[in-house]
């Protein structure tokens, strides 16, 4: 019989692909913000399956610094899917406010959008080590995993970033749509003509309704299970930093619903993500064309090493 970890597995290396063949058409029509959707969900996917592959029915220390790299990936990932989707909207206020008003938008920065899904994702990272209590951890079948105390600190170093982006999102996501059904005679031109806009706005909606409230619920849980306590010292916190804890499946299972919920939410919300973004942009005509130049590419490549 297969196992749950074994199916995440093979998902989890799927959303990675679909992902992944996607980039090169991103990267040309120049969207940062897609480009990083593409990239972090990718990485994370990668991540996911690397690590339910390596810790599958074990919980050893194979790799402590692959775990340091993934951890942090992981940590880095819950603030960057949101920050990628507040550069994806944020670029769609711009395009309809530059379609619509006829001008350009002035103080468009691509240092800003960069600082957006890299430097926000790296700034969480950093405060993160201000509140971390040990090493890592490490889940059977999960893998590698962040390991941050529930300190008074770590909600506005950590957490309170996820419901600010969220904010902000809604509100470009909110002005876009104002804008567009204050313009209804040009919005029909403009989704006649712009169907990557239509795209674009419904995927910003539809990862928003499906990773904010789910993150939401898994935050007020985290804080009901887990009492909050002072942050005493630098030295108290991280008395025991260089430890590595390691959990087997049967204790992680057993430690309540909402706990293995936060755990499996962590590593298959990557996937969905993956999975939405190919429902959105998999399936086009752009997309269909760099499908068959990627197989033609392959069978010429096939077709010279067979005569070499």
């Amino acid at each position: 019989m297969v196992s749950t970890n074994h199916v995440f597995s093979g998902f989890a290396f799927i959303g990675f692909i679909i992902v992944s063949t996607l980039l090169p058409l991103h990267i040309k029509a120049g969207n940062i913000g897609t480009c990083a959707f593409i990239v972090w969900t990718g990485v994370l996917c990668f991540n996911g399956f690397v690590n339910s592959i390596i810790w599958d029915k074990n919980v050893t220390n194979w790799a402590p610094v692959w775990c340091d790299i993934s951890s942090r990936l992981m940590l880095g990932g819950t603030i960057a899917i949101p920050s990628a989707c507040l550069c994806i909207a944020r670029h769609l206020y711009h395009v309809t406010k530059n379609i619509f008003a006829n001008q350009r938008v002035q103080g468009q920065s691509i240092l800003f959008d960069y600082l957006l899904v890299l430097g926000i994702p790296a700034l969480i990272v950093i405060f993160s080590y201000v509140i971390q209590v040990n090493r890592f951890y490490i889940f059977e079948e999960i893998g590698c995993y962040y390991a941050i105390g529930s300190t008074v600190l770590t909600y506005p170093l950590i957490w309170v970033w996820l419901t600010l982006i969220a904010l902000i999102t809604v509100i470009y996501a909110g002005a876009t749509v104002r804008t567009l059904i204050q313009r209804r005679s040009r919005f029909k031109e403009l989704i006649q003509r712009h169907e990557h806009v239509r795209r674009l706005l419904a995927l910003v909606i539809m990862i928003f309704m499906c990773s904010f409230p789910p993150s939401l619920w898994l935050l007020v849980s985290d804080i009901a299970n887990n009492p909050i306590y002072s942050w005493r010292s630098w030295e108290f916190e991280h008395a025991n930093i260089s430890e590595i804890v390691q959990i087997t499946a049967n204790t992680w299972q057993a430690s309540g619903s909402q706990s293995v919920a936060v755990l499996q939410f962590t590593r298959w919300a990557y996937v969905m993500y993956a999975a939405i973004f190919f429902a959105f942009f998999g399936f086009t005509a752009g997309a269909k064309n760099h499908y068959r130049l990627a197989v033609g590419l392959l069978v010429k490549g096939t077709q010279e090493t067979r005569f070499v």
